[in-house]
């Protein structure tokens, strides 16, 4: 006698052959959210950004429209999954490459600034040999100027004399790193 919560299977069931092409259910929705948080990621982008990327009238607007809808948590999470729902629709493989450029080059951009940073903070706290040893790296930097720089700053006496040293050396190591 079976117990009845055993599963009861005729041998029908196991010969029936599945279909290898089914997308199961839970990855639709895995696709779902990635496509939601692509449309978070088109949304954050400002107009600059936007316009380089590959969209049709209907996203555009739909982007637009959550910028307006702003600081409402519940109506904007529908919209993100109204814009996920356009993007189902469409061919997103342009729009994703477009995306991931602009996330590489901002990714460039904060790390050449802090290069930038790191340079000026060791050139402001060390001094002199800081700055040669920048512009042993950095052969294009001027050293004479970066060196004139940092005996100004160790000299300074007010607080704006300083800060405005240090930006002088920020700008100068900045013009240095894009003449490379």
């Amino acid at each position: 006698m079976k117990h009845q919560t055993e599963a009861q299977f005729s041998p029908e069931e196991d010969n029936l052959e599945y279909d290898d092409d089914q997308i199961s259910k839970s990855q639709l929705k895995r696709d779902s959210k990635d496509l939601q948080l692509l449309g978070k990621k088109l949304t954050a982008l400002n107009p600059e950004q936007l316009a380089r990327v590959p969209l049709d009238e209907k996203l555009r607007d739909a982007i637009a429209l959550a910028h307006k809808i702003g600081n409402k948590r519940i109506a904007l999470k529908r919209h993100f999954q109204y814009i996920g729902k356009i993007l189902r629709s469409i061919d997103v493989e342009a729009i994703i490459t477009a995306v991931e450029d602009i996330e590489d080059s901002d990714n460039h951009s904060k790390l050449h600034f802090k290069k930038i940073e790191y340079w000026r903070d060791r050139i402001v706290n060390e001094g002199e040999a800081a700055a040669n040893a920048y512009c042993d790296k950095n052969p294009q930097a001027d050293r004479q100027k970066l060196r004139q720089l940092a005996r100004n700053l160790k000299q300074a006496g007010s607080d704006d004399k300083k800060i405005r040293f240090a930006r002088q050396i920020f700008k100068e190591v900045q013009n240095s790193l894009l003449q490379e």
